[in-house]
């Protein structure tokens, strides 16, 4: 296949050679303005009766040869169009060109008229053409056939090129954000941005990426989590924020985690866990009823329709974790619960502490289950060093999140706002880190600071871009919504 395509791939070089040769530029400046693909449909009757002709350019997909004549389909961002190449209409030598010199897979402009053929297609006579870009390897007759998913992930261009349903997921994809966005600018909400590159990798119980920033001789991390940026801003006045952005977490790849992926966080003063749990209905009603307009609030997501019209289902923390393991929470001790996990063969990480160990045991056994939407609540309050304690149970966090298709969608809680409670809480997290926790938080001193200005109650959400996308598009794996997941370099075990 290799030796193959380097054959393929030498005689393009010639064909360029020969066309530089003859005086023309296989990569040449866009001059003429084309009318997109999409544009000639739409207007295709009028463009017949008015005879007019116009330019239009895309990549070559196919090539039909019929004697002195030939058709192209012609396809660009926005659709296809079928050209018709016929060699007593195109000026002298201009035919034996396109045969020479135009290959699948190559650009060209094209300009002549319209017509439709007796198949009913629509179609341009084509009376001028010039090559916009020669392709020097060929494309993939079958790409769908491809057995190598990594493969289609590495050259996601011509997964793309190839596959209209993996675009049609990205287009979703971007209608997902687009809408995700338009319904927190309609409740409020302002657009910030915050450092990627943080002193402090704060904000998430999560291992952070090391850089060093050489101009200051400074070790740096990419961030976990924009949370204790954009409360930093709660504090500064601001009232209601969220961000869009990436974020970067050294840790294992599965079909919900990448080391980088997309997340929305928000944050409203004034609110609590409760105001969010309803904000986050909302909001996922919202984007269902714009992006499957005509699904009645109900997703397809593998095999089963997920309902998203009534109010979401409620359960507990402890609840759940007895269902699935048998073990009271509250009354387990930390060995007990290591012996617990050994015997239902679940990993427990090295330092993790009791909550630790209960939510490994949670994401492993019990999350998988929860397919229909549900809100998880109250958990243990070691789980969630930044979420204020329920008043009438501190050992409970004021938190809940939002679980549909076995996957974590949401995440949201009441925030803490008391700087010293919060200084206790980084205490330790900071001593979960001795013991070998390589996901504790570190401590932020300059959090704590700004808390002691002020910040009024508020409740925050964060929302996995890709795992929404998952589950609102049918895909298997976050991988598959992603344009380019991270890969291993080819050949590297």
């Amino acid at each position: 296949m290799a030796s193959n395509l380097k054959h393929i791939r030498k005689i393009k070089l010639e064909k360029i050679k020969a066309l530089r040769k003859s005086g023309h530029e296989p990569y040449p400046e866009m001059q003429s303005k084309r009318l997109a693909i999409f544009a000639v449909q739409k207007q295709f009757d009028e463009l017949v009766v008015g005879q007019k002709k116009y330019y239009v350019a895309g990549r070559v997909m196919a090539r039909r040869e019929h004697g002195g004549a030939a058709f192209v389909d012609l396809h660009d961002g926005s659709g296809k169009l079928q050209l018709h190449f016929k060699q007593d209409l195109l000026k002298p030598d201009a035919y034996k060109f396109f045969l020479d010199f135009v290959d699948i897979g190559d650009f060209i402009e094209a300009y002549g008229s319209f017509f439709i053929t007796r198949r009913g297609e629509q179609t341009q006579e084509v009376h001028e053409f010039a090559v916009l870009s020669k392709a020097l390897l060929p494309l993939p007759e079958k790409w769908h056939g491809l057995s190598d998913v990594d493969e289609r992930f590495r050259k996601r261009y011509l997964d793309l090129l190839m596959n209209e349903k993996v675009r049609e997921v990205f287009v979703k994809r971007s209608l997902i954000v687009k809408t995700l966005r338009e319904f927190l600018e309609g409740e409020g909400f302002m657009e910030v941005e915050t450092p990627i590159l943080q002193a402090v990798p704060g904000g998430a119980i999560a291992r952070p990426f090391k850089t060093k920033l050489n101009a200051m001789r400074m070790d740096l991390y990419l961030r976990v989590a924009p949370e204790l940026y954009l409360k930093r801003l709660l504090v500064g006045g601001f009232e209601k924020v969220y961000e869009i952005g990436r974020q970067f977490r050294n840790e294992g790849m599965d079909a919900t985690h990448n080391p980088d992926f997309t997340m929305m966080e928000c944050y409203a003063a004034y609110e609590n866990d409760t105001d969010m749990m309803a904000r986050t209905e909302r909001m996922m009603r919202h984007i269902i009823s714009q992006t499957h307009p005509s699904a009645h609030l109900q997703v397809e997501w593998e095999g089963k329709t997920i309902d998203f019209q009534g109010a979401f289902a409620v359960v507990g923390f402890n609840e759940l974790l007895k269902k699935h393991t048998g073990i009271e929470y509250d009354a387990a001790t930390v060995a007990q619960m290591v012996k617990r996990a050994k015997e239902l063969k679940v990993e427990v990480p090295k330092g993790a502490g009791k909550g630790k160990i209960a939510d490994e045991l949670y994401k492993t056994l019990a999350r998988p289950h929860i397919i229909y939407p549900t809100f998880l609540v109250h958990h243990p309050i070691e789980l969630s060093p930044l979420a204020k304690q329920k008043q009438n149970d501190p050992t409970k966090a004021a938190r809940f999140q939002l679980i549909a298709g076995g996957m974590e969608i949401a995440n949201g809680y009441s925030e803490l706002n008391d700087p010293e409670q919060q200084r206790a809480r980084f205490k330790a997290q900071v001593a979960l880190a001795k013991k070998g926790d390589e996901e504790a938080q570190p401590a932020d001193e300059e959090f704590a600071e700004a808390l002691e200005y002020g910040m009024p109650p508020s409740a925050g959400l964060g929302v996995g871009v890709e795992r929404l996308v998952v589950l609102l598009t049918g895909m298997h794996s976050v991988r598959e919504v992603m344009l380019f997941p991270t890969m291993k370099p080819k050949g590297k075990k």
